[in-house]
C-alpha cells in the first residue's frame, strides 16, 4: 500500500517533492495581496528568494516546482535531500532577524510555531513579506497547507493540483483499509534523552493520522491534549501495542537497544513483539505533501496481516 501510494505522490510531485524545475512563468499571478493567519495584509511582489522557515512548508515549495528560487531554510527542513545544500537560518522556534536578511527574502513563509513574534514583526517593518499560515492538524490540513503556500506565491493552479494528488492519496489508503478487525493501540512519544518523555495526544496531527490508519491513539486516549508529559504508571496503563517515534528521538535514548531499557517499556505489550516504528521527523509530524504515503505506510505497520489485495 505504501508503495502504491509513494508511486502517485512520485508523480504529483516532480520525483518525490524535490523538483526544482520551473513551469512556465513562476510566480505569474503575482503581485498577491492576501490577510495570512494572523490577520496581516500581505503583498507578495516577488517570490526569486523564497525563504520556508518550517520543513513542511519547504517540502511544499518544492513539490510547487519552485526549490530554485529557495535562498534558505530552517533546520527542522530534512526533506527533500536537496534542502541539505541549501544555507540554514536558525530554527522555526528561535529565529533571529539578523541572518534571514542576510539571504536577502522576497518573501517569508511561516506557521503558527514560527517565533519569537518579534522577529516577524521587525521583518514586516524591514519591508520583508511575511506570510504565517496556521497548521490544521486534521487530514485536511496538508491540501489546505498547500493551497495557502500557492496561493501567497503566484501559482495557485499548481497548489490546487498537488493538493488534490495529497487528498487523492489520503483516500486511496482509507479505502484499502477498509474497516480493520482489530485497532492496536498506539503510543506517539517525543524523545530528547532519557529525561525528557512526552506522548502526543489529541490536535498533535499525527492522532489523526494514527486514527485513520486503523489505530487506537493512546495519547488522546488519556486525554493529552498536543502533548504532556510520560510518566511510568500511566505508559503501563495505557499498555501500548505499539510505538511510534523519530529517528532523531531514537538516537537521543541510545537506539533501539536504549528504547526498549527506559524504565517501564519492557513492560508494554509492544515489548513482546519489539513493535516500534521509527520514521523521519518531518515526514511523521509535518503534515505535508507526503501525508498519503506516510498514512499507507502506518497502516502496513499496524496491520501486516491485511491480505494481499487490501495491502498490494
Amino acid at each position: 500500500m505504501a508503495a502504491l501510494v509513494a508511486t502517485a505522490l512520485l508523480a504529483a510531485c516532480g520525483g518525490g517533492g524535490a523538483s526544482t524545475e520551473s513551469a512556465a512563468s513562476p510566480g505569474g499571478g503575482l503581485p498577491v495581496t492576501l490577510t495570512d493567519d494572523t490577520g496581516t495584509a500581505v503583498t507578495v511582489t516577488s517570490i526569486e528568494r523564497i525563504v520556508p522557515v518550517d520543513g513542511d512548508l519547504a517540502e511544499i515549495v518544492f513539490a510547487l516546482g519552485l526549490g530554485d528560487n529557495v535562498a534558505a531554510v530552517d533546520l527542522s527542513a530534512t526533506y527533500p535531500p536537496a534542502t541539505e545544500e541549501i544555507l540554514t537560518i536558525g530554527y522555526q522556534r528561535a529565529l533571529a532577524t539578523e541572518p534571514i536578511l542576510a539571504v536577502e527574502p522576497t518573501v517569508v513563509l511561516a506557521t503558527d510555531l514560527a517565533g519569537p513574534d518579534e522577529t516577524l514583526a521587525e521583518l514586516r517593518e524591514l519591508g520583508v513579506p511575511v506570510v504565517v499560515i496556521e497548521r490544521d492538524r486534521t487530514l485536511a490540513g496538508p491540501a489546505d497547507k498547500i493551497r495557502a503556500v500557492a496561493d501567497a506565491l503566484g501559482v495557485p493552479e499548481r497548489g490546487a493540483e498537488l493538493a488534490d494528488q495529497v487528498d487523492a492519496d489520503i483516500a486511496a489508503a482509507r479505502e484499502l483499509l477498509g474497516e480493520p478487525a482489530e485497532r492496536p493501540r498506539v503510543a506517539t512519544l517525543y524523545l530528547r534523552g532519557e529525561t525528557l518523555q512526552l506522548v502526543f495526544g489529541e490536535g498533535s496531527g499525527v492522532d489523526a493520522v494514527i486514527a485513520a490508519a486503523g489505530g487506537i491513539d493512546v495519547g488522546t486516549e488519556l486525554g493529552v491534549v498536543d502533548n504532556a508529559a510520560l510518566s511510568t504508571e500511566a505508559l503501563l496503563a495505557a499498555a501500548p501495542d505499539v510505538f511510534l517515534v523519530s529517528t532523531t528521538g531514537l538516537e537521543s535514548v541510545g537506539g533501539e537497544d536504549g528504547f526498549w531499557a527506559l524504565p517501564g517499556f519492557d513492560r508494554t505489550p509492544a515489548f513482546a513483539e519489539r513493535r516500534l516504528v521509527v520514521r523521519d521527523d518531518q515526514y511523521l509530524f509535518g503534515g505535508g505533501p507526503r501525508t498519503g504515503e506516510l498514512l499507507a505506510d502506518l497502516i502496513d505497520q499496524f496491520h501486516p496481516d491485511l491480505p494481499g489485495d487490501a495491502a498490494p
